[in-house]
């Protein structure tokens, strides 16, 4: 165990000590990962879907915070949208732009969520923002979690009809779309309470005065969100998506795990019970210690 929190405590140094060159390597592979994802599954723009554009787009993004990162993937996607069809970007830019005014009500700050939750949604595991965000944030951010389960839903049926929207002589419409397949689709109302109670869980969870509450709020969002979404898939006849959800789930459950790991350093072996007064109250307090190695001192002799 301590040779595992040894490593922890190594990594986090050496990151700490070159934080900016990370920073901006993470903001690099995520611009990265994030035009990737975007060509791959709606890269209608044949000169934007260039593998060099990508690196390039990276490269500027390095020197960007997430926030400016977020703001270019959504540039990418909209000129991939534009390729496709006019009607079908305004759409996307006006869920785009209402989902910021309704995260700047609720002063919520993780408006990247608008681009990440689409992202994920196209490895399967979307939950995995729900559950990253209940763990480091506020209650405020459930609205940047909505808005872009909402994106991710709209940007999913657009990638299935994509065929349809682009044949001429098909009477398909954006908004026939998000009418029949969106706004009277019984699963995008699962997948959008999956969403919801899976960050509410984790959110109350990892709140909670239980130990391990972390770890807790990973297994218990999880299968909060696996129950809702099966429900879904077995009430709506669409079996076949079973085994995407069941490798999501299991993505959501290690991403949590390492989070766990790398963030939190509770020793709960060692809870201590405080108890103390002032002139007012009389106090009971559970202190949890942090853990923490003793580095070894060395001593080299010279013969």
């Amino acid at each position: 165990m301590n040779a595992f929190i040894r490593l922890r405590d190594d990594i986090r140094r050496f990151i700490l000590a070159r934080e900016m060159l990370f920073l901006k390597i993470w903001s690099a592979l995520i611009a990265f990962i994030g035009v990737t994802c975007i060509n791959l599954n709606i890269g209608y723009n044949k000169t934007i879907r260039k593998p060099w554009i990508a690196i390039i787009i990276a490269v500027m993004c390095a020197f960007f915070p997430i926030q400016g990162v977020s703001l270019v993937l959504i540039a990418v996607l909209l000129i991939h949208l534009l390729a496709l069809g006019p009607q079908v970007a305004l759409v996307a830019l006006g869920l785009i732009v209402v989902g910021y005014i309704v995260c700047a009500y609720f002063r919520s700050k993780n408006t990247y969520n608008m681009v990440a939750v689409p992202i994920c949604y196209s490895f399967h595991s979307p939950y995995v923002m729900a559950l990253g965000t209940g763990l480091m944030s506020n209650i405020n951010e459930l609205a940047s979690v909505i808005c872009g389960t909402v994106t991710a839903y709209f940007l999913h049926i657009i990638k299935d009809n994509a065929q349809a929207i682009l044949d001429e002589t098909s009477e398909v419409s954006v908004f026939s779309l998000m009418q029949e397949q969106m706004l009277t689709n019984k699963m995008f109302y699962f997948f959008l309470a999956a969403m919801v109670a899976m960050f509410l869980v984790v959110y109350l969870l990892r709140q909670s005065s239980i130990n391990m509450s972390w770890i807790i709020a990973d297994v218990v969002g999880v299968a909060v969100e696996f129950i809702i979404m099966l429900a879904g898939l077995l009430l709506t006849s669409t079996k076949g998506q079973i085994p995407s959800l069941l490798l999501g789930n299991l993505i959501v459950l290690i991403v949590g795990f390492i989070l766990n790991y790398f963030i939190l350093d509770l020793d709960y072996s060692r809870i201590e019970k405080v108890q103390f007064e002032d002139d007012d109250y009389y106090y009971y307090v559970t202190a949890v210690p942090k853990i923490r190695i003793v580095e070894e001192d060395k001593e080299v002799k010279k013969i």
